[in-house]
């Protein structure tokens, strides 16, 4: 092994080593999301629990969180992305149909919407997505109204 073999492969351990700490880290970071998430669903359920009892002198009252908005199907994400089709621009994303739409729709519903409507050849795919990219689509004809695709 030559002395430049040598450095190479010490590089290229170091370089696994920072990938494989690199990766720990982002476990850990995963690990820790989901704990405070166990921790806030059993400090909800315990205070749905306490509800039935009366509050101790001066202990504030947690108000119950307002419902978060109604989740919508496939089907009325695909109407409802056909009925606002107009108001999008010639080149829109999926962040210009949230708005549009003025709510966020299942991602696979709405994926499965737009991928319609490119079959129908109502939008074609300018720019595919790529990691933080959003998927750039252009509006090349009309679309069929809500309930007939």
């Amino acid at each position: 092994m030559t002395r430049d073999e040598y450095e190479r492969r010490k590089e290229r351990l170091k370089e696994q080593l920072q990938a494989g700490v690199g990766l720990l880290e982002s476990a850990y970071q995963a690990q820790i999301r989901a704990l405070d998430l166990v921790w806030m669903l059993q400090a909800e359920e315990s205070d749905a629990g306490a509800a039935g009892r009366a509050p101790a002198p001066g202990v504030p009252v947690a108000r119950p969180a307002a419902e978060g908005p109604r989740r919508r199907g496939a089907a009325e994400v695909d109407d409802d992305v056909r009925e606002g089709f107009g108001r999008l621009p010639e080149r829109f994303t999926r962040g210009d149909v949230c708005e549009m739409l003025g709510y966020e729709p299942d991602r696979g519903a709405l994926y499965r919407s737009l991928q319609q409507l490119a079959q129908e050849g109502t939008v074609r795919i300018e720019s595919p997505g790529a990691g933080q990219r959003a998927t750039v689509y252009r509006k090349i004809g009309e679309v069929d109204s809500p309930g007939q695709g």
